[in-house]
């Protein structure tokens, strides 16, 4: 894939305005520069984005709606403003969202809002829900000519849609080795995740499971409940938790409900180990007050950024969706903060 003009001037150290006079033969450049920018050019395989252009000076608008369910849900703050970042990198273009947030995993509320899109909808990017109603009504979508993100959450039944997110059953592995590292091989573990209508969270327990079953037998995966990323639901479910295992010494927080589990742990007189994934601001404080041990980073704002600048690519530079993107997992203990 060629690289924009954007990314030709970081190359060359320039201003796209330097850029663009090199390009197209103006004066105002020195001889040098010009030969540096033409030679990063082609081997670079630039090419002007004429349809961007066209679209720049036609004034259009391209909107995508965005439906993702992160009321309550802190982690949804960084891929907030990853979106809101491509969104301005790319205005001239006339790219636009349309955000729509919602609460939890009900199939039903987001069936509802995929049934309410314009029906003049070209582009789409969403955080899907496991459910068959779901699945059927985004595949239609795709049939009749929508192109689809997914953010967060890969369906695999959706074909010729692009997924952005983190890769849950290696994530889940990492958990898992882990919980093996710090426990040294003996524990009494306890999973805490947010919903099976995600199909994510599920990989993720599956994930610790695999790699508990292989390298550590010394280690009891004594349950694992749902709290759906809800702090309320998740003081309850742990407080149960705890009275139905009281030999529990380890848990691991999969997804949300980070504030209420730890509310519920703090509660007991004796100090158990927690894990968590992504860096909220519960987590990076939890991480610096001893709360927690460690917590697995997926990069949300790249994800909210790669989804819009895919959908960018397709609109505007007429190009194809690409594989898949996988963001980076990264481990952070209180010493990385």
């Amino acid at each position: 894939m060629s690289i924009t003009a954007k990314e030709l001037a970081a190359l060359a150290g320039v201003s796209r305005g330097t850029v663009d006079r090199a390009l197209k033969g103006r004066s105002g450049i020195s001889p040098v520069t010009k030969q540096r920018i033409l030679s990063l050019a082609k081997q670079y395989d630039y090419h002007p984005n004429i349809i961007g252009k066209a679209l720049v000076d036609s004034g259009k608008t391209v909107t995508i709606p965005v439906l993702i369910n992160s009321v309550g849900n802190p982690f949804f703050s960084d891929v907030k403003k990853g979106l809101y970042a491509a969104q301005k990198e790319f205005a001239r273009y006339g790219i636009r969202l349309a955000l729509t947030e919602f609460k939890g995993y009900a199939p039903a509320r987001l069936l509802a809002l995929l049934n309410a899109l314009p029906k003049d909808t070209r582009y789409l990017i969403v955080a899907p829900i496991c459910d068959a109603a779901v699945e059927q009504k985004l595949q239609q979508l795709v049939q009749n000519g929508v192109s689809v993100v997914m953010l967060t959450s890969r369906l695999e039944s959706i074909r010729n849609a692009m997924y952005v997110g983190c890769d849950y059953l290696k994530s889940g592995r990492v958990a898992g080795r882990l919980v093996g590292l710090l426990s040294g091989g003996r524990a009494n573990l306890f999973v805490v995740t947010g919903s099976v209508q995600h199909k994510g969270h599920a990989q993720r327990v599956d994930g610790i499971k695999s790699v508990l079953e292989k390298d550590y037998p010394g280690i009891r995966l004594l349950g694992v409940s749902e709290n759906l990323d809800d702090d309320e639901l998740a003081y309850k479910a742990m407080k149960t938790a705890l009275r139905r295992y009281p030999e529990i010494d380890f848990v691991y927080i999969t997804a949300g409900g980070v504030n209420g589990t730890l509310r519920a742990l703090g509660e007991q007189k004796r100090q158990i180990r927690v894990c968590t994934f992504d860096e909220t601001p519960v987590a990076r404080k939890a991480l610096l007050s001893g709360q927690i041990s460690a917590t697995i980073c997926q990069q949300p704002y790249e994800q909210g950024y790669r989804a819009v600048k895919a959908v960018f690519e397709k609109a505007v530079g007429q190009q194809p969706f690409g594989k898949d993107i996988y963001t980076e997992l990264s481990i952070k203990v209180d010493q990385s903060l």
